[in-house]
């Protein structure tokens, strides 16, 4: 408070309105005007970090912000390590340190679907999983101690069974947010669409149209895609890893070998691919991976005559944009089915919660075999 009173000059003391903004100028050492502004002041404990906050809201632009920030370090203040205002909300109480995580995969989010499920995280939703995954092995734990500090009180059937479900049902939560641990990949890192085919097909021209911009060259003559090329979009939200592969063909360009040879490693990799069909031609089924995904196509449609379609596969011209939205559509739909496997509040996306749940997974695998071959002391 006394460092923005010493660079903010107001007709209104912003102590007597916390949490309302202000009006009025930052001004420097001589009473020079440096930006009209506005400023809010915020007493702990109710702030983001628990401390008393002020804020200046200052115009866009580097001088603005520049000058202002400044004569407020002139003036007592010191920038803040990266991570310090997240840090002393967590040191303070206000966030636990999932929530605190939670920021990072925030400020990181490159997806409208990462940043969705990064702010479900912030909210607790996560947090609240683990208090009740806690919860039944704390209640586990409980009984296999009153087992042991009352051995005269030989422990119930009942009560043995019901240490076993406790622990199982941990272990069973345990392991749903284990595997969420894939969907929250392809969250971080996109799911892998490749587009491939034989040469000559469109498959670049269909990249680029999927695209939205030039990004693959073009050309009547075959073969000429001889690397593999990816881009970064969104569909519907969820990030994607578009590739262009090179066209499948026997060759005895060595060049072009070593591309086709790429594009057999990207199939299998893929989550997704799309086989671009030239009308007429059947898919080349090795070239599919039967651990993806397949939608085949038929590409440029608008060559051929509705009659001449292979009425099995959906036709697409990014000449005349036929078929496009719909291949879109039908991506979209593939991709949002892939990441539904979890609900939000179950979906681990730090690197180190996988680590902790499955070391716990594994200490209570260990105790169930303890209760079925040793005893409650040893579980």
């Amino acid at each position: 408070l006394s460092i923005l009173r010493s660079v903010f000059s107001s007709r209104t003391e912003p102590a007597r309105f916390p949490r309302r903004m202000i009006h009025g100028f930052v001004r420097d050492a001589d009473g020079t005007t440096i930006d009209e502004a506005l400023a809010v002041y915020m007493p702990g404990p109710r702030s983001y970090t628990g401390e008393d906050v002020a804020e200046i809201h200052v115009h866009g632009g580097y001088s603005a912000a520049s000058e202002s920030l400044s004569v407020v370090l002139l003036s007592g203040a010191r920038p803040a390590e990266p991570g310090e205002f997240t840090k002393r909300a967590f040191l303070n109480g206000r966030i636990d340190l999932v929530q605190a995580e939670a920021v990072m995969e925030i400020v990181s989010a490159e997806s409208r679907e990462h940043l969705r499920r990064a702010e479900r995280l912030l909210d607790g939703g996560f947090s609240r999983t683990i208090r009740h995954l806690l919860n039944h092995i704390t209640q586990a734990l409980a009984r296999i101690e009153l087992s042991i500090d009352f051995p005269d009180q030989d422990i119930e059937q009942s009560d043995h069974a019901e240490i076993t479900a406790r622990i199982k049902s941990a272990s069973d939560m345990i392991d749903t947010l284990i595997d969420s641990h894939c969907t929250a990949e392809k969250i971080r890192h996109g799911i892998t669409i490749a587009i491939t085919g034989m040469v000559n097909a469109g498959k670049s021209s269909l990249f680029n149209a999927l695209l939205g911009r030039r990004r693959a060259i073009i050309h009547d003559r075959p073969g000429t895609t001889r690397d593999w090329i990816s881009e970064r979009i969104e569909l519907d939200g969820i990030p994607v890893n578009l590739v262009d592969t090179a066209g499948l063909r026997e060759t005895d360009d060595d060049i072009e070998r070593a591309g086709i040879a790429e594009t057999e490693r990207i199939i299998r990799d893929a989550e997704i691919i799309v086989y671009v069909l030239s009308p007429g031609e059947e898919p080349e089924t090795a070239s599919i991976s039967p651990s993806s995904m397949s939608i085949i196509i038929t590409g440029k449609a608008d060559l051929f005559p509705v009659g001449m379609r292979d009425t099995r596969y959906l036709a697409v011209s990014t000449y005349t944009g036929e078929g496009l939205h719909h291949l879109r559509a039908i991506l979209s739909e593939t991709c949002r089915n892939m990441i539904s496997s979890s609900n939000d509040d179950t979906t681990v996306l730090v690197e180190r919660h996988i680590r902790h749940l499955a070391n716990a997974r594994t200490h209570l695998t260990a105790s169930l075999a303890a209760l079925e071959s040793w005893s409650e002391e040893i579980a």
